[in-house]
């Protein structure tokens, strides 16, 4: 099986944006703006986290049955957070 060429400028925007996604990360840190830092911090958590999967993984250049399967993996994932968090949300404290 082939592997998809990339070229060299995709990986370095893409370096760039982890680099500056965690810097955006660490300077959310030092701002107290209550619950939205939780929120804010897993959007830019999950941003990383598709860059990674999508252009360092080549998960942007495989077939259709790939992208199912790791869609049906993103699915299980958020179907295991919601059931935790519905059984943490619910318990008397």
């Amino acid at each position: 099986m082939a592997e998809p060429t990339v070229a060299r400028k995709i990986y370095l925007r893409a370096y760039a944006g982890l680099l500056s996604l965690t810097l955006l990360t660490t300077l959310l840190a030092f701002v107290n703006m209550g619950w939205f830092n939780t929120v804010a911090a897993l959007m830019i958590a999950v941003t990383q986290a598709l860059l990674i999967g999508g252009i360092f993984m080549h998960a942007l250049y495989e077939t259709a049955l790939v992208r199912v399967i790791l869609a049906g993996g993103v699915l299980w994932f958020l179907i295991l957070i919601t059931l935790t968090m519905t059984d943490y949300l619910t318990r008397s404290r």
